[in-house]
């Protein structure tokens, strides 16, 4: 079972990879279309940064994009015991 820190990281990964291909998102848009509350997704996204997983872009025409490289193999939450 999957932490709720997990899950909404993985809802916010299922989204992005919905994305065209190198377009960014923005971090409210992400919160908004599936109901996570920003401030909380915000700390998930820079988690999901540093370890590779998103990129992030600030300014105009700045949000989050899938890494383009190839992903680590192992997910960042740890599931509950």
């Amino acid at each position: 079972m999957l932490t709720k820190k997990g899950k909404y990281g993985l809802k916010a990964m299922v989204h992005l990879a919905g994305r065209p291909v190198g377009e960014t998102t923005l971090v409210s848009d992400i919160a908004h279309a599936n109901e996570i509350p920003k401030k909380f997704l915000d700390t998930i996204l820079g988690e999901l940064r540093n370890a590779g997983f998103v990129f992030s872009k600030k300014g105009k025409g700045g949000g989050y994009t899938l890494a383009s490289r190839r992903m680590k193999s192992s997910w960042p939450y740890s599931s509950r015991t």
